[in-house]
């Protein structure tokens, strides 16, 4: 079942994959980091603009993100997603921060000390 792509659902979808069995997990995280834009749509309600977004970020981000996030739902972490809420989205206006995506790469000792947080905010077009 698709997820909302907000708090609430990646949050849903992120304790789904932690309750799988590890071997399960294993092959949800191997679809995850095979097309990294097919399983977002695959998993959660995208609207057409937030695909088309989501394609536009360049091959090597959707892959750093695929596998950064694969290696930390793999060790058990939880992944830390934040998206403001909006009336209207706005690419023109929008910022993608993601913290720990490099330190999450290999999924070694040092990853484990560093959380993988994603955050997607808003910035005031008149700014």
């Amino acid at each position: 079942m698709k997820k909302n792509f907000d708090n609430v659902g990646v949050a849903q979808k992120v304790a789904m994959l932690l309750a799988l069995p590890i071997t399960e997990r294993a092959l949800e995280m191997q679809l995850l980091k095979e097309d990294f834009a097919v399983w977002m749509e695959n998993n959660f309600n995208l609207k057409p603009h937030q695909m088309e977004q989501l394609n536009k970020l360049s091959a090597e981000l959707r892959n750093q993100l695929s596998v950064a996030i694969s290696n930390c739902l793999m060790q058990g972490n939880r992944l830390q997603f934040q998206k403001d809420a909006k009336d209207k989205e706005d690419p023109e206006y929008k910022d993608l921060m993601i913290h720990g995506i490099y330190e999450w790469q290999d999924g070694v000792t040092t990853a484990l000390l560093t959380p993988l947080f994603i955050r997607i905010s808003y910035r005031d077009p008149q700014q």
